[in-house]
């Protein structure tokens, strides 16, 4: 079974990846994209489109993650790029990178796939027959192996409550949401308690008479400013946090926010603990509860005519809107449910990329996971890991052992936030796929080596090009980038000349290389 061309599902941010995976690995791809440009839910528009059901974003929308963290492994953002990106400015970058790369020769743009199954002789050789309708009609290839680069982000998630049939107010989703104008005077309930509900109850609360926000369990509301005013991600995402014990780890998280807000105070706290509940990245929700622009409430219990009532028994009579935002359902309407299934607690995905139960490894899903952090560098690791497999220089598991696997994952989330859901910590599951393709850092040789950067990579954040430095595909600007994070951070903000700060490295160096030696020592002794 020779794997060869690989019909790639999407040119968004994962589609573009895989893309790159491809070809870096001497693979044939052939990306479909039904629009007329890269960049998939980064691509802003300010009509809402029903010809077919995707994700869109609205004009407020800034990423949640720092630049540092977000960018793929080998193509940083510009210098003069601030350390949060405002979301229309993002769409350029991954033009960039498709340009840089080459990527856009492999790309069929206005291409919808209509059908992707099992070709005739899957049995044997693993391929797939995939349908398509493009400028040119219909028409069906069969390639070798298949990426599906469509995301979880495809069809809005809309609660049904008693009465909701009978509100005379309109009801939208936040994926119809694009700006405040049109809201001017009217009274406003967004429902959520995650990222994209602060921020339209945020942005609505500018122009509205009065915005609400809903929310069942509360919410633990994350500043993007975290300890000393720089990016809170550069500090949560350590490979050494993640040695530490978690209650440690949230009581140090907590401890800072509550210097930031009050959440009981704000009526947002949430009734779970940190790390087990949603999170809310907002900077100004706080500043908007406090002035009186948005009152947070609990979740609704019915609808009447002209507004709802909450399971506290108060109500709001005279309700113009109300805007879900409530997430999305998986669907991947060209596929078989044995491959991708529309529900997240039957989602058979070894690691959220291979079906467990098929009988060649040469399907593969990049970008079905949800991480508290950036996305792209995750998924750029599953297509990483993917085309390494479609080589077959990586093998997978039994399926019983990836069954195995997908249940233990199952169990331990739905416990966890008491809900079937995918939203896992990126460092350990990028670590966890690094290691499968040798692109995870060896720190007992590294420092050896260089031994500071081991050091910066182990203390540090865990920066994407931290996976460019051994394993397949390495980047001789990985080092630099690593060693440079706290200078590029602010490289977009810092226009006049201050005096120079290296940066907070959040552990003395001299406790740094105790921890770090006992380190190296417990992995030398482990394997005499």
């Amino acid at each position: 079974m020779a794997v060869k061309r690989v019909a790639v599902i999407g040119a968004g941010v994962s589609g573009l990846v895989a893309i790159k995976s491809c070809v870096e690995d001497g693979l044939e791809p052939v990306c479909f994209e039904r629009e007329d440009q890269v960049g998939g839910v980064w691509v802003f528009r300010d009509e809402v489109r029903t010809e077919h059901e995707e994700s869109a974003l609205y004009h407020a929308l800034v990423t949640n993650s720092s630049k540092e963290m977000m960018c793929y492994s080998d193509f940083p953002f510009p210098k003069d790029c601030p350390p949060y990106i405002p979301g229309k400015q993002l769409g350029q970058y991954y033009k960039d990178y498709a340009e840089k790369f080459g990527l856009l020769q492999y790309i069929r743009f206005g291409t919808s796939v209509l059908n992707v199954e099992e070709a005739a002789d899957y049995d044997t050789t693993g391929r797939w027959s995939v349908t398509t309708r493009g400028p040119g009609g219909e028409s069906t290839e069969v390639f070798d192996a298949v990426m599906v680069c469509t995301g979880m982000f495809s069809q809005a998630k809309i609660p049904k409550y008693p009465g909701q049939d009978e509100f005379e107010g309109d009801i939208l989703h936040s994926n119809d949401y694009r700006k405040s104008e049109g809201f001017e005077g009217k009274t406003v309930l967004v429902v959520g308690g995650s990222h994209s509900a602060g921020d339209v109850a945020v942005d609505t609360s500018r122009k509205s008479k009065k915005t609400y926000i809903s929310m069942r369990n509360g919410t633990w509301v994350i500043t993007r400013t975290g300890p000393l005013g720089w990016p809170r991600d550069l500090f949560l995402n350590r490979r050494f946090n993640f040695l530490l014990p978690e209650w440690y780890r949230r009581s140090i998280v907590e401890k800072d926010l509550a210097t930031r807000l009050n959440s009981d105070n704000l009526g947002l706290k949430s009734t779970r603990k940190l790390f087990c509940s949603e999170v809310m990245v907002n900077d100004d929700i706080a500043n908007r509860i406090f002035c009186g622009a948005v009152s947070a409430k609990p979740g609704i219990k019915h609808f009447t005519k002209r507004g709802v009532v909450f399971t506290d028994g108060t109500k709001i009579d005279d309700l113009d809107v109300v805007i879900y935002a409530t997430g999305y359902n998986i669907k991947v309407p060209f596929v078989g449910t044995h491959l991708i299934a529309d529900k997240v607690e039957e989602l058979d995905l070894y690691m959220y990329v291979f079906p467990s139960k098929i009988k060649h490894p040469t399907f593969a899903c990049i970008g079905f996971v949800m991480t508290i952090g950036a996305h792209a560098p995750v998924f750029e690791l599953q297509a990483r890991w993917a085309t390494q497999v479609f080589k077959g220089k990586v093998p997978l598991p039994s399926q019983q052992a990836m069954a195995t696997d997908i249940a233990m994952k199952r169990k331990f989330l739905y416990e966890r936030y008491g809900k079937h859901i995918i939203f896992i910590p990126p460092i350990p599951y990028q670590d966890c796929i690094a290691s499968k393709i040798g692109a995870k850092p060896n720190f007992k040789q590294l420092f050896l080596k260089d031994p500071l950067l081991a050091l910066k990579c182990f203390f540090g954040p865990a920066v994407p090009p931290s996976y460019r430095l051994v394993g397949p595909h390495t980047w001789s600007g990985a080092r630099d980038a690593i060693m440079n994070v706290w200078q590029n951070t602010v490289s977009g903000t810092k226009f006049r000349e201050t005096p120079v700060g290296n940066g907070p490295e959040g552990y003395p160096l001299a406790l740094k290389l105790m921890l770090f030696v006992a380190l190296v020592a417990g992995l030398c002794l482990s394997v005499v």
